[in-house]
């Protein structure tokens, strides 16, 4: 999305392992379409130190019975206590989680890489909670 021959790829949400399959699945054809020109595809997090690296991140929402119980319209950014608690939750947790969001070596080059051509790594290097932090 940011560095040559990047892009965003975006499905509708779903349960965790339809989610989960359809990932498998994008990369395993978007690899075989590009071995069928003669092309590599690479999902590799830092393959050039110059350029960002690619990176996957996740939209998450907790629901039961039809509604999203992170949504509450009467808090200021319209978020419910259990969705405050489940941040909380990440949080506290964030340094044991890096070890499944991060699952190679190539992953960690991505923190705290020098600035890119771009100027951005979209990669996070502290863990922080705002109402819309980029990274």
């Amino acid at each position: 999305e940011d560095a040559n021959g990047q892009f965003e790829m975006n499905w509708d949400y779903d349960d965790a392992l339809v989610t989960a399959d359809r990932h498998a699945f994008f990369k395993y054809m978007t690899r075989s379409i590009a071995e069928k020109h003669g092309f590599r595809a690479t999902f590799m997090p830092k393959p050039f130190m110059d350029l960002t690296g690619s990176g996957c991140h996740a939209h998450v929402s907790l629901w039961r019975d039809g509604q999203n119980v992170f949504s509450d319209r009467s808090d200021e950014i319209g978020l419910s206590q259990i969705g405050y608690h489940f941040i909380g939750g990440l949080i506290h947790s964030a340094d044991a989680l890096a070890a499944l969001t991060n699952p190679c070596v190539n992953s960690y080059k991505r923190i705290n890489a020098p600035r890119t051509t771009s100027g951005a790594t979209w990669a996070p290097n502290t863990v922080t909670y705002t109402g819309n932090n980029r990274t």
